[in-house]
């Protein structure tokens, strides 16, 4: 089992977008370890995966591991960081998740999923122009 000054050496070696730490960070979010600090490490790995360039298997991968926690409530500490990578993999996907998920018994569930439909409204305003921000024509 790793240490969480191993775990956080491993999140900090993504930095450099090796090919072969990539593949194993992305290995650790798919566990299902419930070790001292995994959840917080597989949350720094995710905020940092999304810098990384990750093959059409690595995302599909993560998506589906993602959205299979939030659909069975399954899932620890600082989620809402693996919710950002689903909602910067595939967007529309996880809006159809979280919209599914907010009719689930669990509670917790439907507060992430709540929160995850809100974040996406935010990503679709920043990327949809502002009048204020047109040239002048």
């Amino acid at each position: 089992m790793l240490t969480k000054q191993q775990l956080h050496a491993m999140a900090d070696r993504l930095l450099a977008d090796e090919p072969e730490v990539v593949d194993y960070c992305i290995e650790f979010v798919l566990a299902e370890t419930e070790g001292h600090w995994h959840g917080r490490a597989r949350a720094m790995m995710c905020r940092r995966l999304k810098h990384c360039r990750l093959g059409r298997t690595h995302r599909t991968k993560l998506l589906d591991c993602i959205l299979r926690r939030l659909r069975t409530g399954e899932f620890s500490e600082q989620f809402k960081d693996q919710l950002r990578l689903a909602l910067h993999i595939d967007a529309k996907k996880t809006q159809l998740v979280c919209e599914q998920a907010m009719s689930s018994e669990r509670a917790h569930v439907r507060r992430y999923a709540a929160w995850a439909q809100a974040a996406c409204l935010k990503i679709a305003a920043c990327h949809t122009p502002s009048p204020a921000c047109a040239p002048n024509a």
